[in-house]
């Protein structure tokens, strides 16, 4: 085993990973012995090793309890590596560490607790055998901070005969976490979830034991909500970059139509709509054709694959605002939305039926349904986030037991809980409506790739990923 590090550090890419101890003795005698709970994944730990050789990346093996806290023992293999650590800390820079802190293996949710942690500090990796990513609001100006857990490179070892221990071997994530540094402050930071056969894709690269990286397919590219008159330039720079760079067969625009110039919620606030109206935001035309503009540079920057609207509670704005007939009082919008309520009665969507009224929709454009699926890879795709289950608002919770595998938008915070992934935002961090809040937004998208592994690409000032 390696020395504890504590060493600051300013440069390098790391990846960060857990290892469980394996059975004891006593627990083989009790539980019948099973001499793969706590062995290492050979073909993982194979291909991160050619991961680290062709990135020049140091890897780090963080030891873990098994079943309990008295199985501290690791597998063979680990005796004589040079970078299995115990008990680890090292701040890689000003803004990111590794931390000790030790959560049980099987419990649920490796961030109960945790947060205040983060929040008083820094971004912290620490390690365990799930994937977990939740941005803690640490500010009412700055970024958040993440608290992110590695997943594992050892076989599952937990209690057999108990309902904690069943659910945390179903729940068990092979994977670890790569940190890119780019200087004193500034990182990338995001998971590497990978397959109990050792394959794993990062950034579009799949590795495969020892082999040469191969390039994957990508089924699909999820953007942070988009809010197009609110969204942020860096991020959308970093947007257009992805669709370059991974070339997806099918992207999803989340809250793509923002809604200020019908915003319900701004009804009664008189200088905030005058202000709106000095700069041209009440405009229910020209909110529409920004929107168009917008769409007609997405599609051709997707070529002839598809671009997927989701629908989402800022479009619904619009049919609010129809349905309530304050149109009426705003001569400006009158006309138009006179015509987009007739194509309303009509059935129409008015957020798909305005658009078409400022020109040709692209023939790879598509408008996703409030009541439709959409999955690839067994992902549900199709929904924005903000319906919970029988009228609930949408939790990350109630969005796993409503859809089991999905990626989602509308909180503009990323959040990784097991199988459900939520995008952050491609907005500005600070809008009217949560200036002064302790926020946890965060621009952040969402790649899934061909086989089903899912990748969350956090963006900081259009940063998310090194220029190599």
């Amino acid at each position: 085993m390696a020395e504890n590090n504590s060493s600051e550090t300013k440069s390098g890419i790391y990846v960060i990973t857990a290892a469980q101890a394996i059975q004891s003795d006593k627990h083989s005698k009790r539980h019948m012995k099973d001499s793969s709970r706590g062995a290492p994944n050979k073909e993982l730990i194979k291909g991160l090793e050619r991961y680290c050789s062709d990135r020049d990346a140091e890897l780090i093996i963080l030891r873990m309890p098994g079943m309990d806290n008295s199985e501290e023992n690791m597998h063979p293999f680990f005796d004589k590596r040079g970078d299995v650590y115990d008990r680890f800390n090292k701040k890689l820079n000003d803004g990111i560490e590794l931390s000790d802190m030790m959560v049980p293996p099987q419990n649920v949710d490796p961030a109960s607790g945790r947060g205040r942690f983060v929040q008083s500090d820094c971004t912290k990796v620490f390690p365990h055998t799930k994937q977990r990513l939740k941005a803690i609001p640490a500010s009412n100006a700055n970024l958040p901070k993440l608290l992110m857990t590695t997943g594992a490179i050892t076989y599952p070892n937990y209690h057999p005969s108990n309902h904690r221990g069943d659910a945390a071997k179903r729940d068990h994530m092979y994977g670890a976490v790569v940190v890119e540094i780019i200087d004193d402050t500034f990182y990338n930071v995001r998971h590497m979830r990978a397959q109990q056969n050792g394959k794993f894709i990062d950034m579009g690269l799949k590795y495969d034991m020892g082999r040469k990286p191969t390039k994957a397919k990508v089924e699909a590219l999820v953007w942070g909500d988009v809010h197009v008159g609110d969204d942020d330039p860096e991020t959308m720079g970093a947007n257009y970059e992805m669709i370059d760079h991974f070339q997806p067969k099918r992207l999803f625009l989340h809250d793509f139509l923002n809604g200020h110039s019908v915003n319900p919620h701004e009804r009664d606030n008189l200088m905030s709509r005058a202000q709106n109206w000095e700069k041209g935001r009440l405009s229910l035309e020209e909110e529409l054709k920004n929107a168009y503009d917008e769409l007609r540079i997405v599609s051709k920057l997707m070529g002839k694959r598809e671009v997927n609207l989701v629908a989402s509670n800022h479009h619904f704005f619009l049919d609010r605002y129809l349905e309530s007939g304050d149109f009426t009082r705003e001569p400006w919008n009158t006309k138009l939305a006179m015509n987009l309520g007739l194509a309303m009665m009509d059935g129409e969507d008015p957020v798909e039926a305005g658009l078409k009224m400022m020109g040709d929709i692209p023939s790879n454009v598509n408008f996703l349904k409030i009541d439709s699926d959409y999955k690839v890879w067994g992902w549900q795709l199709g929904s924005h986030g903000h319906k919970g289950i029988s009228g609930a608002k949408g939790s990350i919770r109630s969005r796993e037991n409503a859809h089991g595998k999905s990626i989602t938008g509308h909180s503009h915070t990323p959040e990784i809980l097991r199988n459900t992934y939520i995008v952050g935002t491609s907005t500005e961090l600070v809008l009217d409506y949560n200036k002064g809040d302790v926020s946890s937004w965060m621009a952040a998208n969402a790649v899934l790739y061909d086989g089903g592994l899912v990748q969350m690409l956090p963006i900081v000032h259009g940063k998310w990923k090194l220029k190599e």
